[in-house]
């Protein structure tokens, strides 16, 4: 709680609302215990499921990050787009072509998705004599 009074500083300039005088804290036992309980209560009624998704991940935090996080860092940034392949394990030199705006999520990737009703284009690379196939659907 050393820096309680500096956070509620910084969060009002941030332009976001919250009541300091009635809050709570993750460390605070009873509020703790009331999350608990409740739940409990959704686990009891079956409403708890495992799933899985996408999350924004902070390759130099090595944590995903939260919506507030990844949303509102308050800064005018560029937004980045990268171009990568993903080498066919079937045929030598060749290799998907894909993009993306969301580079974060490439340490995720386990595979690559295509639609076998697309036509996709084959690049054979001047420079290498490799074969790329665009990802991207010109129907």
């Amino acid at each position: 709680m050393r820096y309680a009074k500096e956070w509620e500083t910084i969060v009002g300039r941030f332009g976001r609302w919250i009541d300091f005088e009635d809050d709570y804290k993750t460390m605070d036992w009873w509020y703790m215990e009331s999350v608990w309980w409740v739940f409990k209560q959704i686990f009891d009624s079956n409403l708890v499921f495992k799933s899985s998704r996408i999350m924004p991940y902070s390759t130099a935090c090595g944590t995903v990050l939260s919506n507030f996080e990844a949303n509102s860092n308050y800064k005018d940034v560029s937004d980045p787009s990268l171009i990568i392949t993903f080498p066919l394990l079937s045929q030598q030199n060749v290799s998907l072509l894909g993009w993306t705006t969301t580079p974060w999520t490439l340490p995720s990737n386990l595979a690559v998705a295509v639609n076998p009703e697309f036509n996709y284009h084959k690049i054979k690379m001047p420079d290498t004599g490799e074969v790329k196939r665009n990802l991207i659907s010109f129907e």
